[in-house]
C-alpha cells in the first residue's frame, strides 16, 4: 500500500469547499459516488468499519472474529474528502468505526458526525505519547491513533551533490543541473507550500490566505524543475527517473530497500506528522461492538502484526524494539534515528483557507506545465 495514492485529493475544489459547508444534497452524493454503500442496519453481532484499502492485518482479522463470533464488515474509500461526504449524509447511517487521518478528525468532529471516546473502556496507557493530545485532537477526544507517517524526502546524495538536512536544500537542490526535471513534488497544497511557510517561520495551520498565496510565490517559480506531482512509484526513485521527491517514510524505505545509495532525511525546520485514528460514528449502532474491537486492535502484540502487515508504524510505545532483529531499513519505518516529534506538525482542514491551499496547488501544477 503506498500512502501517497491514497491521500491525493480526488474531488475538486468546488466539492471539498461545497463539503465544508452545507451537506451536499443525497442526489449531488449519489452522483459523485455512483454505487456507494450503505452499511448494514443495527443489529446483533455487527460491526461496519469505514477504511482505507486494505488496512487491516489479514491474520488479525480472522483471529477477532473466531474470538468474538463477529466478522468486520469493512468497506472501504480512497480519500478523506470522500469519508468526510459519505458520513456526512444519509448513506453514512449505520457505520461503527471509521479510520479519519489527523488532518480531518477536527471538521468531522465540528460536524457533529464522531461520538466522544470513553476512555475508561480502551487501555491507552501501552501507546506511544507523542502521538497523544496532538493539536488536532487535544486529549484525544474523539480519535485514538492507529498508525501514523511523515513528510520527508528521498533523494541519490550523489545526483543532488550532498546532503539534504532542511526544506532550502531541497529547494536548491531541485534547482541543480542533473536535478531539474527530475523532483516530484505532492500533489497536496499543504504539503507542497508547507515547507516554505516553514521556512518563513509561519504556522501552516494559522497562516492567512494572504500568507499562504505569498509562500506559493516560490513554488510557482520552482515549478519548473518539478516532473511529478503524482504518488510516487519507488522504482522511480530507484532507477533514478526521479532523484528528489517529497514522500512518506514507507515509500521511501521501498525505494531504498531497491536502491541501497538512497537517502531518506525528514527536513527542518519542521515538517508533517499525519495520523490515521481510529474514531466512532457519532450514531454508530454498534458501539459495544466498536469499543470491543478497539481494545483488541490496541493490544500489543496485535499492533506488532499491523505494523509489519501495513508497512507505518502503529501507535505503540517502544514498536521499535519490539521488531524482528531482521527488520530491514528498520530506522525509516520510524522516520529516522534521530527523530525529533517536536519539529513535527500536523495539518488541520481550515474552511477559511483550504480553499487557498487548494488553488495555489492548482497554480503551482499549471506553471510546471501539469
Amino acid at each position: 500500500m503506498t500512502v501517497d495514492f491514497r491521500r491525493s485529493g480526488l474531488l475538486s475544489r468546488r466539492s471539498i469547499l461545497g463539503l465544508l459547508g452545507a451537506a451536499p444534497a443525497t442526489a449531488a452524493l449519489s452522483a459523485a459516488f455512483p454505487g456507494s454503500f450503505r452499511a448494514e442496519a443495527a443489529g446483533s453481532g455487527q460491526l461496519n468499519v469505514y477504511s482505507w484499502p486494505d488496512y487491516f492485518s489479514t491474520g488479525n482479522l480472522e483471529a477477532y472474529a473466531k474470538k468474538s463470533g463477529v466478522t468486520p464488515n469493512i468497506t472501504t474509500y480512497d480519500s478523506n474528502e470522500t469519508l468526510f461526504a459519505k458520513l456526512n449524509s444519509p448513506a453514512g447511517a449505520g457505520f461503527d468505526i471509521v479510520i479519519p487521518s489527523s488532518s480531518w478528525i477536527k471538521q468531522l468532529a465540528d460536524k457533529g458526525l464522531l461520538q466522544e471516546i470513553d476512555h475508561s473502556k480502551l487501555n491507552l496507557a501501552s501507546l506511544d505519547q507523542d502521538l497523544l493530545n496532538r493539536d488536532y485532537d487535544p486529549g484525544n477526544k474523539y480519535s485514538i491513533p492507529k498508525d501514523w507517517g511523515l513528510l520527508g524526502v528521498v533523494y541519490d546524495p550523489e545526483a543532488v551533490g550532498g546532503e539534504i538536512e532542511t526544506w532550502e536544500d531541497f529547494f536548491k537542490a531541485g534547482e541543480k543541473p542533473g536535478v531539474s526535471g527530475k523532483v516530484r513534488l505532492s500533489d497536496s497544497g499543504w504539503e507542497t507550500i508547507g515547507p516554505e511557510l516553514w521556512l518563513q517561520g509561519k504556522d501552516w495551520n494559522t497562516a492567512t490566505p494572504d500568507e499562504i498565496k505569498a509562500a506559493g510565490e516560490r513554488l510557482k517559480a520552482f515549478a519548473k524543475h518539478v516532473k511529478s506531482f503524482s504518488g510516487l512509484d519507488p522504482n522511480q526513485v530507484a532507477n533514478g527517473s526521479i532523484v528528489l521527491a517529497q514522500t512518506n517514510n514507507g515509500t521511501a524505505r521501498a525505494a531504498i530497500g531497491l536502491n541501497p545509495k538512497l537517502k531518506w532525511v525528514v527536513p527542518g525546520p519542521f515538517s508533517e506528522l499525519w495520523v490515521d485514528n481510529y474514531a466512532i460514528v457519532k450514531n454508530a449502532p454498534n458501539v459495544d461492538q466498536a469499543y470491543d474491537f478497539l481494545a483488541y486492535q490496541l493490544q500489543p502484540e496485535v499492533q506488532l502484526e499491523e505494523t509489519q502487515y501495513i508497512g507505518f508504524p502503529a501507535a505503540l510505545a517502544g514498536l521499535k524494539e519490539k521488531l524482528p532483529a531482521d527488520t530491514k531499513n528498520v530506522d525509516i519505518i520510524f522516520g529516522g534515528k534521530d527523530l525529533d516529534f517536536k519539529k513535527l506538525t500536523s495539518f488541520v482542514v481550515n474552511p477559511e483557507t483550504i480553499g487557498t491551499y487548494l488553488q495555489v496547488q492548482a497554480e503551482i501544477q499549471a506553471a510546471a506545465g501539469g
